[in-house]
């Protein structure tokens, strides 16, 4: 297990994002959220200042443990200026609804959102191969604060693992 979780560090470590500080977020990728059908949501249309959050997978324990900061300092979030909080997972809307109801999420700002083609994902450049561990192409752990379709600010992990600079607290203090 350690030397697929090291594998999935190096890759990410080799990935180059394509969005960066000052890029407009893409529009034409919609993403699901409530019906596993439908896709509804346009993250590059959101207007006002968001949070785009990308996890590498629903019920994995860095992710399930890197999200609950979010939800549960949404008013602190709130209070700086954000409107909406995106979780994005190269999941189905199968997983990412019941990993919503799993972490309790009740904030009607957060949004838990499934990537299930990672054709978001891989659009802004924030994709990697996964397949050793989690079955296939997921998402780096990554924030984008995104202030009308454009990214304001970037953070993106160096290691799948790691919740270092995409903590809660760590964006919440570097909030401009």
């Amino acid at each position: 297990m350690a030397s697929l979780v090291n594998t999935l560090a190096s890759k990410v470590a080799e990935a180059i994002p394509s969005i960066k500080e000052g890029s407009t977020i893409p529009s034409g990728y919609a993403i699901k959220e409530d019906n596993p059908e439908q896709a509804t949501v346009d993250l590059g249309k959101l207007a006002g200042k968001n949070l785009i959050i990308g996890v590498p997978g629903a019920f994995t324990p860095p992710c399930s443990s890197h999200v609950p900061g979010y939800v549960g300092s949404y008013d602190k979030f709130s209070a700086k200026g954000i409107k909406d909080i995106y979780i994005v997972a190269v999941n189905d809307a199968f997983a990412t609804q019941a990993w919503k109801e799993k972490l309790d999420s009740k904030q009607p700002n957060v949004h838990f959102l499934a990537d299930d083609t990672g054709a978001f994902t891989n659009a802004v450049g924030l994709g990697f191969d996964a397949t050793g561990l989690l079955g296939n192409a997921r998402s780096q752990r990554y924030v984008a604060v995104v202030e009308n379709n454009s990214v304001s600010q970037l953070f993106v992990e160096q290691a799948a693992p790691d919740v270092k600079v995409t903590a809660a607290d760590h964006v919440l203090s570097q909030l401009k």
